[in-house]
Formats: structure tokens, C-alpha cells, sequence
């Protein structure tokens, strides 16, 4: 996973790169390695769902900016999703996942979300004061244990970026964005006072 992320020349500098572009742009990390990642596509109510590549076409599926599924990978996250809950802080993650021998799993965590105000968090192409959410997770199948975090602005709640294992014992992913998608004339937030990430079960 972590070679086919590499979209530029070994050495290149993401934040570089996404400094020269124009384009809606994300640094993506894993084991070890990191690529810049262009958007393709975005789609879904309100543009929700994006579509990001690294240069061999290997692609990040993002909802609400938060990964949902992966494509072009040895080992693949077929889909994420949050369960609706009426306690906002406390919530069920299901994940669906295809590991390198073709083998599909899934497993269901009891999830609890806390986070604490924000402060100043460094982006590759900017600097903003952003809250640090972060979510435990207790997988049920495979009687694991995770943490994910991510980092919201306040108000909007957008999602700059993320460090997460993408399904139990799975590869860890870090992303921040660069270059953003959305513009200040969208209403992608909610009441400031809620601590809850966006939600919804794949559409597909």
C-alpha cells in the first residue's frame, strides 16, 4: 500500500507539489511513505463523496472527509460507515475489507468520540486552529482495540485531516489536505455544540 501511494518521483516534496497545483489536493501517509493525491471526482448530496489518485490511478474514497473505501490496492477497504445513533458521542463504526488474498471480513466497533478545543495545527500549505477529535474503538469480531483522531475546524466541522487504522489489525492512514475542495459559501457544518462526525451507510 505504502509503494502504491508514491504517485510522484521517490524524494518530491508533497506540500511542494500541492503548492504548484491548482487543484483540490490531499498529503497521504502509510507505512512509512506519503504521495500527493489529486481529487477526480466528487459527487453525492452536497458533493459529500470524493474520489482522490495518487499518479498509478490507486484511489482514496472520501465521505465528508473521512475515508469510506479504497480501490487499486493489494489489500482493500471496501467500505466504512457510521451507524446513526441518538447519543452523538457514542456510536457504531462497520467496516467491510478485502485483505491480499482475496478474503473479505467485516467487523462492527462500539465507538466513543471526545474533543478538546481547538488549537493551531500545521497543514502543508496553511496553518489553522482546529479541534483534535479522538475516536476509541471496540471492535467486536476480532476483539481488538483502535484509535483514530482527526482535526475539525470549529463551526463548519469540516474534516482537515486524519490518523486512523482503516479496519482491525489493518494499515494505519494519515491524511490532511492541502488544497481544499470546498468553498466558504457551503454549509457542510453543524450545531457547533455537537461532537459527532459526519454519518451515513454506504449507498451502494
Amino acid at each position: 500500500m505504502g509503494a502504491t501511494l508514491m504517485g510522484g518521483g521517490r524524494g518530491e516534496d508533497p506540500a511542494a507539489q500541492a503548492e504548484a497545483l491548482p487543484y483540490a489536493t490531499l498529503v497521504a501517509r502509510t507505512e512509512g511513505s506519503q504521495a500527493l493525491l489529486v481529487m477526480a471526482h466528487r459527487t453525492g448530496e452536497h458533493g459529500r463523496d470524493t474520489y482522490w489518485q495518487a499518479g498509478d490511478r490507486a484511489t482514496l474514497h472520501l465521505r465528508d472527509g473521512v475515508p469510506a473505501s479504497t480501490a487499486g490496492f493489494e489489500e482493500l477497504l471496501l467500505g466504512r460507515w457510521r451507524s446513526t445513533e441518538a447519543n452523538s458521542s457514542h456510536y457504531r463504526v462497520h467496516v467491510h475489507w478485502r485483505d491480499a488474498n482475496g478474503q473479505e471480513w467485516q467487523d462492527v466497533a462500539m465507538a466513543s468520540l471526545t474533543c478538546e478545543s481547538a488549537q493551531p495545527v500545521d497543514l502543508p500549505l496553511t496553518q489553522l486552529a482546529l479541534e483534535r477529535c479522538t475516536e476509541q474503538l471496540d471492535w467486536k469480531s476480532s476483539n481488538t482495540h483502535s484509535r483514530g483522531v482527526y482535526w475539525r475546524e470549529p463551526g463548519s466541522l469540516r474534516i482537515w485531516g486524519g490518523d486512523m487504522v482503516l479496519w482491525p489489525d489493518g494499515p494505519r492512514l494519515r491524511w490532511q489536505v492541502a488544497r481544499p475542495w470546498w468553498s466558504d459559501a457551503e454549509d457542510t457544518g453543524r450545531d457547533a455544540g455537537q461532537t459527532t462526525l459526519p454519518d451515513d451507510a454506504p449507498s451502494s
